[in-house]
């Protein structure tokens, strides 16, 4: 898998992020020092990861973070991995959690399930529309400043208070925000059937990405496996949330013309998938993968080695 200058950093990082929610839990320990052992062996280098994750499963709660912490220490690898962790997080009709002492009780709390002295790059999970983004601006800004924090991002804020911040970070001459976090995948989500504090990709947004070449990291980059699933056994072989989020017409479209690309590759749709996003001439795409064995995770990082033309992108998007 190769490896990318990440914009406006000096970061090396490799070209798919892989996703560690249930690290530690729901994937047991043995399970997930396999995967990230196979994840590094590949030439990845960029774990993501959050205060929050695994909160939901049974002695979940840090669990994410504990086990890579954990994984680092034993392997010694800390200098070769480029944290990517998240703080801040909070549901929908709760207070919001970016004041300077929730963003800081988070961060320590990070840095010591993580055995380390400083977060590569560390994310705001949710925005605070209400708050003023100079506020918040600010206290990451005191964190880099102490060393805790290298580069800084944003996930699930809107294009517009992200460009709000980092015109803010600009005119104080302070490291501006380096990436987002959102929702995108080549599937067409159904807005109204998704999460409503999650920024999805919409038109607005990746022109917004497009015309500052502001690098973005994909979540949900494999539509919860719709892609895969959906050639194996069509609508019926597809999860509920999967096809509540995604099942559309424009999908379906967009399925069919991945699966002509994955013919002409002769690779799997999955591969596809993952190509589709790597490969975006637009803005630098990192696709955060979620897989849950080995087999998912081969075929995810194989998609990252397919160079699709242009005339492949137009096809596939056009």
């Amino acid at each position: 898998m190769k490896k990318i200058d990440l914009k406006n950093t000096d970061l090396k990082v490799s070209s798919i992020a892989l996703g560690t929610d249930s690290y530690g839990s729901i994937v047991d320990e043995k399970l997930s020092y396999e995967m990230l052992d196979f994840y590094v062996d590949k030439g990845g280098n960029l774990p993501d990861t959050a205060e929050c994750y695994a909160h939901w499963a049974p002695n979940g709660t840090h669990a994410s973070e504990k086990l890579l912490g954990k994984w680092m220490k034993e392997r010694k690898n800390r200098s070769e991995i480029v944290i990517s962790t998240k703080g801040g997080f909070y549901k929908v009709g709760e207070r919001p959690r970016l004041e300077e002492k929730d963003i800081f009780d988070d961060l320590e709390g990070s840095l010591k399930r993580l055995n380390t002295d400083y977060i590569d790059i560390y994310w705001l999970h949710r925005d605070a529309p209400k708050m003023p983004v100079e506020d918040i601006m600010n206290t990451l800004t005191k964190a880099i400043k102490q060393g805790k924090v290298r580069y800084i991002g944003v996930s699930n804020w809107s294009c517009k208070r992200l460009d709000e911040a980092n015109r803010y970070l600009k005119s104080i001459g302070e490291k501006e925000l380096i990436a987002s976090q959102i929702q995108y995948s080549p599937a067409k989500p159904n807005v109204e059937k998704n999460e409503p504090d999650l920024i999805l990709m919409n038109d607005e947004e990746y022109e917004y990405f497009k015309n500052h070449n502001l690098t973005v990291f994909a979540f949900a980059a494999q539509a919860k496996g719709f892609f895969s699933k959906y050639e194996k056994g069509g609508k019926e072989a597809l999860s509920p949330k999967a096809f509540d989020r995604y099942y559309n017409e424009r999908t379906i479209e967009i399925f069919e013309k991945l699966k002509a690309a994955s013919e002409k590759y002769n690779c799997t749709i999955g591969n596809a998938v993952i190509a589709s996003l790597v490969n975006n001439r637009d803005f630098d795409t990192i696709p955060i993968i979620g897989c849950k064995n080995i087999a998912q995770l081969d075929d995810s990082l194989k998609g990252a080695d397919i160079n699709l033309t242009d005339e492949d992108m137009n096809f596939i998007f056009g």
